[in-house]
């Protein structure tokens, strides 16, 4: 599992396994968000059973599954509302975390943060944003 912190509230990472989330919850993450759709690939774990395991380690659950494709601003805005929920720490995943990165840089947009800032911490984590900064408004 590679952990990618993008600022002191969120990390991300590609696909996890139940057996994944004692280790997420002891590294101090209080929610577990999931932007990856059920079914999406026939070997991801459904995520029933990583909400039942990320609950056995006392962390919440968020099912929000998007796809780039389809994406919104009201996905950034809920995905937003969940980190802000938390009571610590927020980790999400999807397929590579990608998708999960696109949405808390949305969500940065949104909510005023320099596009250089939100650039270089996703550049950081090992996400190429510019693209997507490009095409946002502000």
């Amino acid at each position: 599992m590679d952990i990618r912190q993008l600022d002191e509230k969120v990390a991300v990472s590609a696909q996890i396994a139940p057996a994944d989330l004692e280790e997420i919850a002891r590294s101090g993450f209080r929610t577990l968000i999931c932007n990856r759709p059920d079914g999406e690939d026939a070997t991801q774990p459904h995520f029933d059973e990583i909400a039942a395991a990320a609950r056995a380690a006392g962390m919440e659950t968020v099912f929000q599954p998007v796809t780039s494709a389809t994406m919104s601003v009201e996905d950034a805005r809920r995905f937003a509302e969940a980190v802000e929920k938390s009571d610590g720490p927020a980790f999400a995943y999807c397929r590579t975390g990608t998708r999960c990165t696109m949405l808390w840089t949305i969500a940065g947009v949104l909510d005023g943060k320099p596009k250089d800032e939100l650039r270089d911490a996703a550049a950081n984590a090992g996400y190429d944003m510019a693209n997507l900064l490009d095409s946002l408004p502000g």
